[in-house]
């Protein structure tokens, strides 16, 4: 549910697929570290499970990246800000074909869609295509649905990168302390 309606979520599938596959194998390299620290309590495994937490930081920010189409308005989720676009004040959808997915407001400014970026791939797949012609479908079925045209920034939540992040900060500081 999104604003009491159904939302309509865009993304790639590869990015989930990726970013489930990252958290996994990081998460057992950690584990791994973490079981070895029972041998020997020194600096090196807790600066690879810092890195391991890192890693799953960034990967699940980067490939949670995503558009939301809600009643109102279209809420894109890029790594660290996530807009929200009244459909009234989206003036063009640019991109697809290879090139990374953007939004241009009414206003000039343009918002990049990290979660269609261009690719090679993308321009076999089509991913960023199909996501432009839904978006542009939306805008043109809801943008008399809003007088609202005010983009809105926020930082991006991710609990999970979040909380993994926190854990490379402990775990590298740890690592600083006991030595590397």
């Amino acid at each position: 549910m999104f604003n009491g309606h159904e939302a309509e979520i865009l993304r790639r599938a590869s990015f989930r697929v990726l970013s489930w596959i990252a958290t996994a194998g990081f998460g057992v390299a950690a584990v791994g570290l973490i079981i070895s620290l029972t041998y020997s309590f020194e600096g090196g495994p807790i600066s690879g499970v810092a890195a391991c937490f890192f890693a799953i930081a960034v990967t699940r920010r980067i490939m949670g990246s995503r558009i939301v189409l809600g009643s109102s308005a279209l809420t894109v989720v890029n790594p660290l800000i996530t807009y929200t676009v009244p459909y009234g004040a989206v003036a063009e959808v640019r991109g697809g074909g290879g090139e990374t997915l953007n939004l241009v407001t009414q206003r000039g400014d343009e918002i990049y869609c990290t979660g269609f970026g261009g690719s090679f791939i993308d321009s076999f797949v089509k991913s960023a295509d199909r996501a432009a012609k839904r978006i542009e479908q939306q805008v043109r079925r809801r943008r008399g649905a809003t007088q609202r045209t005010h983009v809105t920034k926020k930082l991006t939540v991710s609990w999970v990168a979040d909380v993994c992040a926190i854990g490379a900060i402990v775990c590298a500081v740890t690592a600083a302390i006991v030595g590397v």
